[in-house]
């Protein structure tokens, strides 16, 4: 595109792509926080949009081509400037981690259409010697590639965990309108028995685009949450993201914008629900969620509790390099597409530090205002300037939240009342239990929040009612 195209497109289009590229940053997320694509170049409009048979046969193409090693091929799909940015060595190095953390490709088990804000997405199921896995393409209206994501198999269903007890509370489909005229699907959890008003909380997702049950692979890990503090007699409110939901240009994209506005107007809406407790409501965040959990207290009256579960103590941009590291590094060799991808996003880190951002360019799937506002942001002294109890959470297993920044938090909450930490040595990001070294591969294995994580935070919420 060029700058005749309306802009506002053209960052739809960026939306997309940028929560794609990267495996080895998934986890605070379904996408985590991405690699980022460049801008769309202007196309000459098709006199046909492709048909829905020939876009499989586009994405099919493109994973026979991933697994026969011909990578500079699987590139012609991609629409020209996420090409110019999606290198064959890039390629080689996903495909590599797809096969560390899965076992050698064995077949492409099918296909699923599916729909992305608007855009005509194709899921390929792949089955690997130890897993399954699903590539999700979303094509442009010209049959181009501008989103390329790695995402649970098509058939993959969410299963409850043994402790939840579905009969024991209400679901109720609810819509949480922020800015805008986008709204949020979301759901309230409410508790049958008809006792004592309950604790009751909104939960606060991780970074990037992210749905009301926290998706990664076959893991819901914020409706086991929920659910199960639903079983223990909880109310509670989650809902889907904006970055999810809506169409919203990364350019200009606070954390406001992302997280603080559309979670204030969450917790109004709980707040008026019959069941809920009016006067004391609960901030649950996850991961980016988390750390701006002491931000959305300060909005609002009725605040009674803040719950962080994984925060980071350091800069965003800094953990995206750590993570990378890590799992680079995970097998204990880096081949050159993997110090290639270490190098483009320890430089785009570098430019985010230095705010050395253009105006309508994107870095690391956000904009100058969004690092900006993240950066003005002082996470410890917001913290320490709230008069509520902070319940914090880790998982020893984690690696892209790790000791270091839990650490911080202790150092920055050091003798402050009122403030408790808790360490879960088996859990992983998700705060799922596993075993050894965290890898990416975990979150394409279906597991649950831990039981006793659960009975924990209950624990915790219900006395801030006694």
């Amino acid at each position: 595109m060029t700058d005749r195209e309306p802009s506002y497109r053209r960052r739809r289009l960026l939306r997309i792509t940028a929560s794609g590229v990267a495996l080895g940053l998934a986890g605070c997320s379904e996408n985590g926080q991405s690699t980022p694509t460049p801008n769309e170049t202007e196309t000459e409009t098709p006199e046909q949009t492709p048909t829905d048979a020939e876009l499989r046969n586009a994405a099919l193409g493109f994973t026979e081509q991933l697994a026969a090693g011909e990578y500079d091929a699987a590139r012609e799909v991609f629409a020209p400037s996420v090409a110019e940015q999606v290198s064959a060595a890039t390629l080689e190095a996903i495909w590599a981690d797809l096969q560390r953390a899965n076992g050698p490709y064995v077949e492409i088990e099918g296909t699923e259409r599916a729909t992305v804000q608007s855009f005509t997405a194709i899921i390929v199921t792949v089955q690997f010697a130890q897993a399954r896995q699903g590539l999700r393409l979303v094509f442009d209206d010209e049959g181009s590639v501008v989103g390329f994501q790695l995402v649970a198999p098509a058939s993959a269903e969410w299963t409850p965990p043994s402790y939840v007890d579905q009969s024991s509370f209400e679901i109720r489909e609810m819509s949480v309108r922020g800015p805008g005229n986008c709204a949020l699907p979301g759901e309230l959890t409410v508790p049958r028995d008809g006792g004592p008003t309950p604790p009751s909380f909104v939960l606060l997702c991780g970074s990037g685009p992210t749905d009301l049950n926290g998706t990664l692979g076959p893991n819901q890990p914020y409706r086991d949450l929920a659910y199960g503090l639903g079983t223990a007699g909880n109310v509670s409110l989650r809902y889907t993201k904006r970055t999810a939901a809506c169409e919203v240009d990364p350019a200009t994209l606070t954390i406001d914008d992302e997280y603080t506005d559309d979670a204030v107007a969450a917790i109004e809406m709980l707040q008026s629900q019959d069941g809920a407790d009016s006067d004391q409501t609960v901030v649950v965040g996850h991961s980016l969620g988390a750390k701006l959990a002491p931000r959305i207290a300060t909005q609002i009256d009725g605040v009674a509790g803040v719950v962080m579960l994984a925060p980071p103590g350091r800069s965003l941009h800094e953990l995206l390099v750590e993570q990378t590291r890590y799992l680079i590094e995970l097998d204990g060799s880096v081949s050159d597409g993997e110090q290639a991808r270490l190098d483009a996003v320890t430089a785009a880190a570098d430019r985010v530090d230095r705010l050395d951002i253009d105006d309508n360019e994107v870095v690391l799937g956000a904009g100058q205002a969004y690092w900006e506002s993240l950066q003005a942001y002082d996470a410890f002294e917001t913290a320490r300037s709230l008069d509520v109890p902070i319940l914090v959470l880790h998982g020893g297993r984690d690696y892209q939240v790790t000791a270091t920044d839990i650490d911080a938090w202790r150092d920055a909450l050091a003798g402050e009342p009122n403030v408790r930490f808790e360490t879960y040595a088996d859990l992983n990001h998700l705060f799922l239990p596993g075993e050894g070294p965290a890898s990416p591969a975990e979150y394409q294995t279906e597991g649950h929040v831990d039981e006793q994580l659960v009975a924990d935070i209950d624990a915790w919420l219900e006395a801030r009612w006694d």
